[in-house]
């Protein structure tokens, strides 16, 4: 017999979810910015009054992290609280914010003149002060010239009005001050909405039941997550990752993640992470624990409604003074798209690792590609026809494409894992907020991981200056040299960049009314940009390009269903060189030519003719990597042995080439790296069945 009503649960933890979301709507019924209308580039969340997350919305996970963090840092700041408050928060050193662009509002919540929660919105703001319009500074060295720093404690309304000094203070130091305090009242509006809401069902059901029921819901979700902690076997898991181009070198930032299965806790440890940079790529304390809570959510917690129960069974380290936990001076502006995603894919890639050999099939169903995270942002300031001023952060930055899965290929232009609720933003509205006409808005068909499962595709879009004569832009592409990596054999995927075409004849094309590509255009210089920038003149006859990565793919690409081969050819998401030289199938095969030319691509993957034939791999089960049976490793495809060892790669056959060069033999785009330290592709390969079981990417010094 339960001690509590079920159903009566059940209805609390809907009720909170539903508060939430419905918090979430208000945010966007009242904000003007695409950014949050548009894109859903926001959170919305309740706490107890302890500062312990009572339920959490989905459309950026990431800011788990930042808006636990901001809670918490206002709890300890303020002595006291009084209905009718509102503080403002945008640090990401002292407040935990994941960029200063990403502003928090936090409203205490009371109920008969007790504290009992509080309410937390937060939404990327289009401009924060600071060097650069739009918060985001490639060119800075210290976070004071990235934006004006607000937190914790910063009181913003009192008795529900917003506190005049304040508000001057704050619109003196930004660009568009008239949408941005818009925003701010959106934020605020979104938490009067959660406060109603709260008290309401309060009301209904008694303050102590209420605690009781709130408790109840978090430690159902404790439990749930200790189960599936202790059912994989007890290891340690260790990986490195890399930031690319702090904003003023291209050097390479290490990202060092230990995840350690200890019966029903885990540990998730950054320690031998390298120091905080001088550039903006530096990830806050807050959107470290957001990215990695970002991947428990969605590897091991899909179906749980999250609290803080989710979290409870996790133990987190990250080194102070390290790129996933800098303090002050370091530049962060960044940082979530920088180092933060990094540690999502390196999280991601060791979840893969651990939850394989769980003998949980539902687990290892969990298995999938690393997603194309690293935001590739374009951010455009300048003079529109009416002459105002407008800040025009580029939402379709957002389409990267998925990591591939267990049951499908991966999703294409989805967006980050920790914005799984993104939208990309309608062409016609960005052409009608800014002064911009598209050219072309489509997949980058170079930018999957190929695999049995292959990745999702990122978005490759093209555009011009409309009705204005000159702009400044910003542009960063964390992920152009370092793509994110497949699994269990599966192919790296592509990169991101972008691309001036200078002194075109666009505008007298479009006024001959002709169909106008960058295919057909005339041009005079052709400009890849670098990985980061800031302050670059983009003028009327110029064309910006901008191409987003996809995901890693799952699976070796000679063990795809050569039918899903001939539909991707079909639908002209493969061409024809890729289905033969990648996946080894030849087109309308009817007699064996498919099974022959794979074949020969097994004899030359090992130097030889394999001695067992290769079978399939069982995506759906997730049994895709090698197996070890007593003191000996066997392939997942051939069940033939691999040796024995604590490794099984010591008994496979490797080969490493240049990252490039490998991926270009795919049709897969990265920006090659010319300076040292070089990037490998490594690949390992039954010696019995030429199967890739796993590819990777390594560094080469020297």
């Amino acid at each position: 017999m339960h001690d509590y009503d079920p159903v009566t649960l059940e209805v609390l933890r809907m009720r909170l979810d539903n508060i939430v979301e419905e918090m979430g709507i208000a945010m966007i019924r009242s904000s003007g910015s695409p950014v949050i209308t548009e894109a859903r580039d926001y959170n919305t969340a309740l706490f107890d009054a302890d500062g312990n997350i009572l339920s959490f919305s989905d459309a950026v996970l990431l800011h788990i992290g930042s808006g636990a963090v901001a809670v918490k840092a206002l709890i300890d700041t303020v002595a006291e609280f009084a209905p009718g408050d509102a503080y403002i928060c945008n640090d990401p050193h002292t407040a935990g914010a994941t960029h200063p662009p990403d502003t928090n509002v936090i409203s205490p919540i009371f109920h008969d003149g007790r504290l009992v929660a509080f309410a937390q919105s937060q939404a990327h703001l289009l401009d924060t002060g600071g060097m650069a319009p739009g918060g985001f500074a490639p060119a800075a060295y210290d976070c004071f010239g990235e934006a004006l720093r607000m937190g914790p404690g910063v009181k913003l309304y009192e008795n529900g009005k917003p506190i005049e000094s304040m508000r001057r203070l704050i619109l003196n130091n930004i660009r568009v001050p008239v949408p941005y305090w818009n925003d701010v009242r959106s934020l605020v509006s979104s938490n009067n909405t959660g406060t109603r809401r709260l008290t309401d069902t309060i009301d209904e059901l008694g303050y102590e039941e209420f605690v009781r029921y709130a408790a109840l819901a978090r430690q159902k979700a404790e439990d749930v997550l200790r189960l599936r902690i202790a059912a994989i076997p007890d290891g340690r898991y260790e990986s490195d990752e890399y930031v690319e181009h702090n904003g003023h070198t291209n050097e390479l930032v290490r990202i060092h993640c230990a995840l350690v299965v200890d019966g029903d806790r885990m540990l998730i440890d950054f320690t031998g992470s390298d120091p905080q940079t001088d550039g903006f790529v530096n990830s806050s304390y807050g959107s470290t624990v957001g990215a990695v809570a970002t991947v428990i959510a969605h590897v091991l917690a899909p179906d749980v409604p999250f609290n803080q129960g989710v979290l409870a069974p996790f133990e987190f380290r990250a080194p102070v003074g390290t790129v996933v936990n800098p303090t002050p001076p370091a530049p962060v502006s960044n940082g979530h798209l920088a180092a933060g995603v990094r540690v999502s894919r390196v999280v991601t890639r060791l979840l893969n690792q651990a939850i394989a050999v769980s003998d949980d099939p539902n687990l290892r169903s969990r298995i999938q590609g690393e997603w194309g995270d690293a935001w590739t942002g374009g951010i455009s300031a300048g003079l529109n026809e009416s002459g105002e001023f407008y800040v025009w952060f580029n939402m379709d930055g957002g389409g990267m494409g998925t990591g591939a899965q267990t049951v499908a290929d991966g999703h294409d232009a989805a967006g980050l894992m920790c914005q799984v609720g993104n939208m990309l933003p309608d062409v016609e509205m960005n052409e009608m907020l800014f002064p911009a006409l598209y050219l072309h808005k489509r997949l980058a068909l170079t930018s999957c991981g190929h695999g049995a499962s292959r990745g999702g595709f990122g978005l490759d879009f093209a555009w011009t200056l409309w009705h204005a004569q000159e702009c400044v832009q910003t542009v960063f592409a964390p992920t152009a040299q370092l793509p994110p990596w497949g699994f269990a054999g599966g192919l790296p995927a592509g990169g991101s960049g972008h691309l001036v075409l200078r002194d075109t004849n666009v505008k007298s094309l479009l006024e001959l009314g002709q169909h106008t590509t960058v295919d057909n255009l005339e041009v005079g210089e052709r400009d890849e940009l670098d990985i980061n920038a800031q302050g670059l003149i983009f003028g009327p006859d110029d064309v910006f390009v901008q191409w987003i990565g996809g995901g890693g793919g799952l699976g070796d690409p000679l063990l795809r269903d050569p039918a899903l081969v001939e539909q991707d050819l079909h639908d002209g998401y493969v061409t024809e060189a890729v289905a033969r030289d990648v996946y080894g199938v030849v087109p309308g095969d009817r007699d064996g030519a498919t099974a022959a030319r794979r074949s020969a691509f097994r004899n030359k993957r090992i130097g030889g003719r394999p001695v067992r034939e290769a079978g399939s791999l069982d995506l759906l089960m997730g049994d895709v990597v090698p197996v070890q049976n007593g003191d000996g490793w066997s392939c997942p495809a051939c069940r033939g042995s691999l040796g024995a060892g604590e490794d099984w790669r010591a008994g496979a056959v490797t080969r490493r080439r240049p990252l490039h060069e490998r991926l270009a033999q795919f049709g897969t785009r990265v920006r090659p790296r010319e300076i040292e330290p070089r990037l490998l592709t490594e690949g390992h390969y039954c010696p019995s069945c030429a199967t890739l079981l796993d590819a990777r990417i390594s560094i080469l010094d020297g």
